[in-house]
């Protein structure tokens, strides 16, 4: 590099600085100047140039990314321009070194910036005294000729001395104390109001769970009592708004503590702006979807006046106001869900689009998660819901009807998307999956007993040495004296088998109310004991190994043996049940 020294100087580079008097100092000032220029090209170009590849026809190209020259944890002033294969990180990372080494030495009066030129290097050299600190050339922080450098000059040798003073500011006793104090200050206000937004938000808790358990205690989620669920949804919420109420305080908080202090207030306003930046990306972003969220609620509205429609029509079939031969008011519930499911999913179906953020890669991988797991867990579900269905399109069953299914035999009580619930004799309410009603027989004692009854059937055993017809009478005499059986069906009598020690005689009766059946039954049990009894018939049931020599009977004169009173034969029947006590 030449070392002929051409200084020129322009008015807008005489900036205040170290007055030189005489013709000697000021030709030992340029001379510095032009050695100093000489040094800091020998200084940048340190850096060994980048090895080529082999076969490669020339050196490798330099990296032109940026970097800051940092001083004091504050950006002074962005390099661009790589210098004889040194990269501008590289430079910043030099000036910031060679500034932080001697700062404390350095007097922001003593700062000068002069524009310089040795050979074809042109540049403006920022020094300190006698000592070199950073050199700006053409390119960087934008400037890309003198007359830009010339103009950034100034602003960088202001913005210099502004650090320098504000860190011999930080050191002052007077200053640190009053620093630490409003700091202080302000995490005393801090915790006072951690302090009032927990206080407030378990106050506003309870005052919601108390209203909200007043609504809740009238209204009923199909007998299902929804304080629980209140309780434990308003909780979560509370805890979550309390939680976002903390961490925006903590970070007000955290931002001002840091600019209360010289060398952390970058950190504190880098804060500031991003609170400010994400608040205007929000606020930017809500003005952009105005007209899809408008989109959103006149789909909403729309969906549900359509809802609201569909469900007058429903409860208009439901009490008989119009009448649909494909539709019974049994299904009109579990259609009308159906139906409002059905219009819901294609609402969203039509909004999706308009969804904030619905093109974005993070709501489509979330769209993708729920549809594989509704694709894994559906399967049951989807059985089910088919399942109840059948059920209930098939009128197999119908709420109130007297079913057995399986092994449960009770009063259909409800007919529901997933299940069925029926209450049993004993009051136990019985929960059967709708799954269950397509692989098991479902048997329905109502369906068919509106008009005739419902026929019900006992056997007895009889021997061969009772007259057959005189077994018939028998046991018609018990039906006859049987109050639970429907006095317009005559019972009739059917010889089943003809066994090897007795004859196995059916009765066949009628129960006007099937949910008496089993009352029924068992008053007639009773009735037949009797009437075998009174005419010296013996019944061979259980069945006997040998005939026995005498008849096997309970005399009249004996029916009433203590504790039996003159009322036990009623009471044997078991009478009618209490109201609601199933079958």
């Amino acid at each position: 590099m030449t070392t002929d020294l051409l200084p020129e100087k322009s008015p807008a580079m005489r900036m205040p600085g170290v007055p030189v008097r005489g013709l000697l100092a000021r030709g030992l000032l340029w001379l510095m100047l032009a050695s100093g220029l000489a040094w800091a090209g020998t200084v940048f170009a340190a850096a060994p140039a980048k090895p080529t590849m082999p076969g490669a026809a020339g050196p490798a190209p330099e990296t032109t990314a940026s970097a800051p020259v940092r001083v004091w944890n504050r950006d002074l002033v962005t390099l661009n321009t790589p210098y004889r294969g040194v990269t501008p990180q590289m430079r910043a990372k030099l000036a910031s070194e060679r500034i932080a080494e001697s700062i404390d030495q350095i007097d922001p009066n003593d700062l000068r910036a002069d524009w310089a030129r040795v050979g074809s290097d042109t540049g403006v050299l920022f020094t300190s005294g006698t000592q070199l600190l950073f050199a700006l050339r053409p390119g960087d922080a934008g400037a890309m000729d003198r007359a830009e450098l010339e103009r950034l000059a100034p602003q960088v040798l202001e913005r210099f001395r502004q650090i320098l003073r504000e860190r011999k500011s930080a050191r002052s006793p007077a200053e640190m104390m009053r620093n630490f104090g409003l700091a202080a200050l302000a995490t005393l206000v801090f915790a006072l109001l951690l302090w009032l937004i927990a206080r407030a938000s378990e106050w506003l808790r309870e005052r919601l769970q108390a209203a909200a358990v007043r609504r809740a205690a009238s209204a009923r989620l199909r007998g299902l009592d929804v304080h629980a669920v209140t309780s434990t949804t308003l909780r979560h919420a509370f805890r979550g708004l309390r939680l976002l109420l903390v961490l925006f305080a903590t970070y007000v908080w955290l931002g001002y503590v840091l600019t209360r202090f010289p060398y952390s207030r970058p950190w504190g306003q880098a804060l500031g702006h991003y609170l400010a930046e994400a608040a205007s990306e929000l606020a930017t972003g809500f003005v952009h979807h105005i007209p899809s969220l408008l989109m959103l609620v006149l789909i909403f509205l729309v969906t549900r006046g359509v809802v609201r429609l569909v469900g007058i029509w429903f409860r208009g079939v439901e009490t008989g106001t119009f009448e649909v031969e494909w539709l019974e008011p049994s299904a009109v519930p579990t259609t009308r869900r159906l139906a409002s499911w059905v219009i819901w999913l294609f609402a969203i179906t039509v909004a999706y689009p308009y969804i904030p953020g619905s093109k974005t890669d993070a709501f489509k991988g979330v769209s993708v998660f729920v549809g594989l797991m509704l694709s894994l867990g559906s399967a049951g579900v989807i059985s089910q819901i088919v399942s109840g269905f059948v059920a209930l399109y098939s009128r197999a069953v119908r709420p109130g009807d007297v079913v057995r299914i399986g092994e449960e035999e009770g009063v259909v009580t409800h007919i529901g998307t997933f299940s069925l619930k029926l209450v049993t004799r004993t009051r136990e309410e019985v929960t059967i999956p709708n799954s269950t009603l397509a692989t098991v027989p479902v048997r329905n004692y109502t369906r068919h007993s509106a008009h005739d009854g419902l026929v019900v059937t006992t056997s007895v055993a009889v021997g061969y040495d009772a007259p057959w017809r005189q077994v018939h009478a028998l046991l018609q005499l018990a039906a006859a004296r049987t109050p639970q059986l429907l006095a317009g069906h005559k019972p009739f009598v059917l010889q089943s088998a003809l066994s090897d020690f007795y004859v196995q005689y059916q009765l066949n009766v009628a129960v006007a109310d099937p949910k008496e059946r089993v009352h029924a039954l068992s008053r007639l049990h009773a009735e037949i004991q009797d009437a075998f009894n009174e005419f010296g018939v013996q019944i061979m049931s259980p069945n006997f190994e040998a005939q026995p020599e005498h008849k096997v009977w309970v005399p009249p004169e004996q029916w009433h043996s203590a504790p039996a009173t003159q009322d036990s034969p009623a009471q044997a029947g078991g009478g009618r049940g209490e109201e609601g006590s199933g079958t």
